[in-house]
């Protein structure tokens, strides 16, 4: 009697000793090197204007070399594979009405000369960052005002990085908001800072199942709302194993 044939699905799980149930991660053959002028057109004043909606493969690699910027402008930037940034990534609303998107399900690694800004532009349009995977900061992730940073159920944020003098961690600023379902680590040494300015205070809400762990340094100017579980989104989890300088507040409100 012929036997069943495997299928390369079932080989590889075997090779790697996973069960059914065990994920699956897309291995490349080869990487793939993407460049700034292959997506973006490059403006004297604004840096590199993304051209369109714009989406990485998982074997792709865009580099964000020192000194350059990228910027969205109006469009959605979608990342599935990796994106370094040694340079800026400003995801900033577009010069006219449309609101600009960063969707993270890959990694991005922003280094020790890098940036993450995220913010409303002049002409009023929104900009939102959104993660599904990995973000490594070793550099400076910057929410502005009205900006909105995503860290949804499946996504980890590693901050190991400090302000120093005014740059570096990752800030908000009053009115911009962090919105964590998954995991932050704010490590050994990292700063985590919200600011405040009149009435008008940088926010984050931890709910959902969200956790963040505070190993290094939370300074607190805003509000921090760490929901109990008491309402609808659900209990959000700070440990602090690390310090948080309180002259904000902290509450148990979900996102609005």
């Amino acid at each position: 009697m012929v036997g069943k044939s495997r299928s390369g699905l079932a080989n590889d799980r075997r090779a790697y000793g996973c069960n059914r149930n065990c994920p699956i991660t897309p291995i490349c053959p080869s990487l793939t090197n993407v460049s700034l002028a292959n997506i973006a057109t490059f403006d004297v004043v604004e840096g590199w204007l993304l051209n369109g909606n714009t989406t990485l493969l998982v074997c792709d690699v865009l580099e964000i070399p020192a000194g350059q910027i990228l910027l969205p402008n109006g469009f959605t930037l979608t990342n599935n594979g990796t994106i370094n940034v040694t340079g800026h990534l400003r995801n900033v609303g577009g010069v006219t009405d449309t609101s600009t998107i960063t969707i993270n399900n890959g990694t991005i690694n922003v280094f020790s000369t890098g940036s993450i800004a995220v913010s409303i532009s002049a002409f009023g349009a929104l900009a939102t960052f959104t993660n599904n995977g990995i973000l490594n900061n070793n550099g400076d992730i910057f929410c502005q005002t009205f900006g909105v940073i995503n860290n949804t159920s499946s996504g980890r944020i590693n901050n190991n990085s400090a302000n120093e003098g005014g740059t570096g961690g990752f800030r908000l600023n009053p009115r911009g908001t962090f919105n964590n379902s998954g995991v932050f680590i704010n490590n050994t040494g990292a700063t985590i800072t919200l600011t405040s300015a009149f009435d008008y205070k940088g926010i984050i809400y931890n709910n959902n199942g969200g956790t963040i762990t505070n190993n290094g340094i939370i300074n607190n100017a805003g509000t921090i709302n760490n929901a109990d579980g008491s309402s609808t989104c659900g209990v959000g989890t700070l440990t602090n194993t690390g310090t948080i300088i309180n002259t904000g507040t902290i509450g148990t409100a979900c996102p609005p």
